[in-house]
């Protein structure tokens, strides 16, 4: 007889709208919708069509992409991981899909038909709340990343990288690790950059001691946010924080 298998605990990220539930919450939530797995690379959205689906991330990582013009390259706008929603902003704005969605890793999440998630929003405002308060400090947070926007490519990495640290990165021996599937090309559609100036800035933060990489892996090594504005240094509070 084989010994049972232990499931490994789910973990969200920091400051995302799981993370900011009770477990009796997530399971009432979970219930109004059913489970699905997308492999990496898959476009479960595109920009302009149908309304999106409400997806509740419990694994992997999805990144939102606009374009601005037809024939323009897209730009990641977003990126999201376990604990993250996607598709409330549509279904608020009762408008077609604004972005891509695009796995970077294989995904497990559950998708709620937009009405039932409205309607059990209804019934339960604690947890209402709790998606305002996580739309409002990621619009904070994305906002104060947009203010590196006319610096040099190295202090607008330093800032996606400190974000995605702050929400996503996990503590390993070797540093934080920052493990979501993005590639070289995808940081540079997140910061308005070629792939060779990618390139370069990290080999410059490699060199300085910041970081460490590996494929599709970034390890921070030393304190990025030193360099950059106190809003995006510190972590989302607390739900405790809160109140």
């Amino acid at each position: 007889m084989s010994a049972p298998t232990l499931t490994k605990p789910v973990v969200y990220s920091r400051g995302s709208l799981l993370s900011r539930l009770t477990p009796d919450q997530i399971r009432e939530l979970f219930a109004v919708g059913h489970p699905v797995t997308y492999p990496a690379d898959h476009t479960i959205v595109r920009q302009g069509r149908n309304l999106p689906p409400l997806l509740l991330l419990r694994s992997g990582f999805i990144k939102a992409m606009r374009r601005a013009l037809r024939c323009s390259h897209p730009a990641i706008v977003d990126v999201y991981g376990p604990g993250d929603v996607l598709g409330a902003e549509a279904m608020y704005a009762n408008k077609f899909a604004h972005v891509d969605f695009v796995t970077t890793q294989d995904v497990t999440a559950y998708l709620v038909p937009q009405h039932q998630f409205l309607e059990h929003l209804n019934r339960n405002p604690a947890v209402m709340r709790q998606l305002m308060v996580t739309f409002a400090h990621r619009v904070r947070q994305r906002e104060a990343a947009l203010a590196y926007s006319r610096h040099e490519v190295r202090e607008r990495l330093i800032a996606f990288l400190n974000q995605q640290q702050v929400f996503y990165g996990v503590k390993t021996n070797c540093g934080d690790l920052i493990d979501m599937g993005l590639n070289r090309c995808d940081i540079g559609a997140a910061i308005g950059a070629s792939e060779a100036a990618v390139d370069e800035a990290l080999r410059r933060l490699r060199e300085d001691g910041y970081i460490k990489t590996g494929y599709k892996k970034i390890w921070i090594t030393r304190r990025l946010s030193e360099e950059l504005s106190p809003e995006l240094r510190n972590e989302p509070p607390s739900p405790e924080a809160l109140g």
